[in-house]
């Protein structure tokens, strides 16, 4: 059994109660997942070669997992991602491809699937996804709403930056602090994984929007005592220019 390289696991009892639900149009593809999953100690699995017969299947047995394939069968990912989320919430939806900005995998995840698997896959990568999608954090509502995809990555890459090393300076005072380190730096690196996967117009995309947020960021103070302070400074201004007034007069 693997873990995450941020010490994320699975136990075998939560193993032996998942079930997941596999959705691949090529048989040798899904019997290999199966024997990959049987391996694994997941206890429950089945499945179907499209996305119309895992709707069918998913209301016939319980399921807590899906892979499924981010290309369209006989019906667009999408679609099928939005109607198992209104068929039943709880499920965790992982999508499979070759390459994942190509099949906008992005967009799935924005609809609610959690986590993604890239293929070839191998019964390591197919551990570490479903342990990531099952215990890791969901992508952030801000990536959700932006306009602009390449901004908000690099908002809640800097964001999450920002939270771990506030939270590694405060470790090294608080023991409090040491034991919310692992998650920090975790959530630091499944945003900086985040953006470097979808980054739009790749690497150089993601470098330019990362440039103009440091430029924008840049304007303004930068710590929360930095923006205090101007903030004083303006209301002492304010203060003091009637006092100059009654002196003159």
């Amino acid at each position: 059994m693997s873990e995450t390289d941020d010490g994320l696991t699975l136990t075998p009892k939560e193993r032996a109660n998942a079930s997941v639900l596999v959705v691949e149009t090529d048989r040798n593809e899904r019997q290999n997942m199966r024997t990959a999953l049987k391996q694994l100690g997941f206890g429950g699995m089945t499945d179907v070669p499209n996305h119309m017969s895992a709707l069918e299947r998913i209301q016939e047995r319980p399921i807590t997992h899906i892979i499924f394939d981010a290309k369209k069968t006989n019906m667009p990912p999408k679609d099928f991602v939005t109607q198992v989320m209104e068929l039943d919430p709880n499920i965790i939806l992982i999508p499979s491809s070759t390459d994942p900005n190509i099949d906008d995998v992005f967009d799935l995840l924005v609809l609610g699937a959690r986590g993604y698997l890239v293929k070839p896959f191998t019964t390591d990568s197919v551990d570490i996804a479903i342990i990531g999608a099952t215990k890791g954090e969901p992508i952030a509502e801000s990536v959700k709403q932006a306009k602009d995809r390449n901004e908000a990555l690099v908002a809640i890459l800097m964001a999450s930056l920002d939270k771990a090393a506030t939270i590694m300076r405060q470790a090294k005072q608080f023991d409090t602090a040491k034991r919310e380190v692992p998650r920090a730096m975790r959530s630091f690196r499944g945003s900086a994984e985040l953006a470097k996967t979808f980054a739009k117009d790749g690497h150089e995309g993601l470098i330019e929007a990362m440039e103009r947020f440091c430029i924008e960021r840049s304007k303004g103070p930068a710590t929360r005592l930095g923006r205090l302070r101007k903030r004083l400074k303006t209301k002492s201004t304010k203060k003091e220019a009637p006092k100059e007034d009654s002196a003159s007069a």
